[in-house]
């Protein structure tokens, strides 16, 4: 998860620098961004020791986590009183950022589905690609919490 970690590090520091630099937008205390890394920190640990599917139906993906966990700062930070509450973008901007890998990814296999088989799509709208392209990134996500539901079960039945 170091990659993932650190790449998401990065996020929450691009965002909080965008914040910062952007004078139409009110400021976030830095305490928030600094219990969103805090957050990212124990979602480390628990996968690092193995704690984050223990007791569970359902097995979630390391991204699910992680937008859980920042969903859990910013109703915390809408709870604290002593810290004002950050600006609905920056909360955004976080989750449109995260969004954006299984996009890329997505559009990957397109591509490759299109290679694969040879297909000409030269007379394809746009939009009717990027619908097939939104599609087939809803399915691989289906796909794969299958799997992982299966492993998930497999996993509890050979404990």
């Amino acid at each position: 998860m170091a990659n993932v970690l650190n790449v998401i590090l990065k996020t929450i520091e691009d965002v909080q620098t965008k914040n910062r630099k952007n004078p139409n937008i009110k400021t976030a205390d830095p305490s928030v961004f600094d219990l969103l890394r805090r957050k990212i920190g124990e979602i480390d640990g628990k996968v690092k020791n193995n704690q984050t599917q223990n007791g569970r139906s359902n097995p979630k993906s390391i991204l699910e986590m992680i937008k859980d966990g920042i969903e859990g700062v910013r109703k915390d930070n809408r709870a604290d009183k002593k810290v004002p509450t950050a600006d609905k973008s920056v909360f955004d901007d976080l989750f449109k950022r995260l969004d954006q890998n299984p996009k890329r990814q997505a559009t990957t296999g397109i591509k490759r589905v299109i290679q694969d088989y040879n297909l000409d799509v030269s007379r394809i709208p746009a939009t009717m690609l990027r619908d097939i392209q939104s599609k087939y990134q809803g399915d691989c996500q289906n796909l794969n919490k299958q799997y992982a539901q299966a492993i998930h079960n497999i996993s509890k039945q050979v404990r």
